[in-house]
This record gives C-alpha cells, structure tokens and sequence, in this order.
C-alpha cells in the first residue's frame, strides 16, 4: 500500500500533483493534509502546501443511484406541506414575488458573485461537471466568475441540498473531480470552485465570522483557540480571513479527519 508525500502551492494543487504521479483518482486515495499554504508578509516566509496521499485496499465509489431514489422521499417526509400540497417555501416564493423555482435551471444564484452563463464555456473541465450532472440524474444550469485566482462554477438547480450533502461532502467530491479534470495536462494550475444554492458563499461568510470573533477572544485573553475539525478548503478560508490581523497567527494542527485551525497570539519581541 503506497503512501507519498506531494507539495503544491495550494492544498488543491498537491494533490492534483500527487494524483498525476501516483496514477490513481480521489477514490482510491486517503488524504492527510500535513501543512497548508501560506502567502506570508509582502512574499516574504510564504510556503508551499504539502499533503500525504495514502492508497486505500478498496476504492470508494461515487454510487449517485442511491441518492437519485432516495430524494423523493426525503422532500416527501421532511418538507412542511402548504396549501394544495405544496412547500412552504415554494409558497412562501411565490407570494413574495419570486421566480418559481419548480423548473430546473431557473433558480437564481444566492451569491454574491455576479455569475456569467456564457463564461462558464471556457472554464476548464466544466463539460465534464455538466456530463457528471446529467449522469446523477440532475437537471441543472451552469454559470461561472472569475475569483479567487481562478474560477466559481454555480450549479443553479432545484435539489434542494442534494448536491451539498453533508457538511458539504458530496459538493466538495464533484469540486475535486472537476478539479482534476479541469487541470489534466496543464502546465499551470488552475483553481476551480464549484457552489450551488449559495452554499459556499453562505459558509465562507460564517467561517469569516467565526474568525473575527475567536480572534479577538485571543486578543482579550492572550490564550490560542482551537476551532473544530474542518475540511482543507474550509481551513483555507480561516487562514486567510486572519492573514493581515495584527496580534494574532493562524496554524493547522492535528490529523485528518481530524485536522483543525488554531488561532493564537502572535509573538512578539521583548
């Protein structure tokens, strides 16, 4: 059983390196991110993302049949009925002056980015997202933005969660993959973001939050905060919402899936 170390400039991009050169795909492969990236001061301290790529004994296959069956009855059991049977929040839309949202594709985009539908057709490796969704059984639209040194593809559809799942597992698998894709036989590495119903947009402002909050507490009492355990890209949001806050330092520490953000005081000289 293989197991490699790979450095990149992001978390992303070690990975995307270590996938190519180990020859295997994201499911076949357990990923521990040992240090993220960081920019530093004016280019200055700034080092490379590293992580380590384990091969699992049995692949993990993206079964998506189980999920197609099994979203009628989750909307069916869990979504508060309104008049006539229909959702309350379909009703709510209504009355309120909203785009119906029943027909797929016409959802507009809670973000805010001002995505561009006819963008998304020289974003790399979006053909393959729109393939992969047809073959879940998702009927959706694309539309894209160039940001964060790459681009945000927004699936605009009605599955109401289907594509997030949880904790935002199942969109940051479909990210990866695209990901990959996206970046297969280039020279430069590409960053690829892919939201849907406002998700990651929502998160990031949270995470944000989050940040602000715990680093003034460290401020206050001069004490390093140990936030939960969160995915590399999530981890990636709280560094940087913290990188040009004087008095404080940000860090990764632990294992995945286990691997958190430490927020501390930064040192001084005496």
């Amino acid at each position: 059983m293989r197991s490699m170390e790979f450095s990149g400039r992001t978390v992303d991009e070690a990975i995307f390196v270590g996938l190519n050169e180990m020859g295997v795909t994201i499911d076949e492969v357990e990923i521990e991110t040992l240090q993220d990236e960081t920019k530093g001061l004016f280019g200055f301290g700034a080092r490379q993302a590293r992580v380590r790529l384990t091969e699992r004994e049995t692949p993990v296959s993206m079964d998506f049949q189980h999920i197609r069956e099994e979203q009628p009855q989750r909307e069916k059991k869990d979504r508060p009925q309104g008049r006539r049977g229909e959702s309350r929040k379909n009703s709510n839309s209504r009355r309120k002056g909203h785009r119906d949202t029943r027909d797929a594709g016409r959802r507009e985009p809670a973000d805010r980015y001002q995505y561009d539908r006819d963008l998304v057709k020289e974003v790399p490796g979006s053909k393959f997202l729109a393939d992969l969704l047809v073959k879940m059984g998702v009927h959706s639209a694309l539309s894209a933005v160039k940001a964060d040194g790459g681009y945000r593809i927004c699936i605009e559809t009605d599955t109401d969660g289907l594509l997030i799942g949880r904790r935002g597992e199942t969109l940051d698998a479909i990210q990866y993959l695209t990901s990959l894709v996206a970046n297969q036989g280039r020279e430069d590495y590409v960053r690829i973001t892919i939201d849907t119903e406002g998700y990651r947009s929502r998160r990031e402002d949270t995470l944000r939050r989050l940040a602000k909050r715990e680093a003034v507490h460290v401020l206050e009492t001069g004490r390093p905060v140990a936030l939960e355990a969160m995915n590399p890209y999530e981890r990636r949001v709280l560094h940087c919402a913290l990188q040009d806050m004087e008095g404080v330092v940000t860090y990764s520490e632990g294992e995945e899936p286990d691997r958190h953000v430490v927020i501390a005081p930064a040192e001084t000289d005496a």
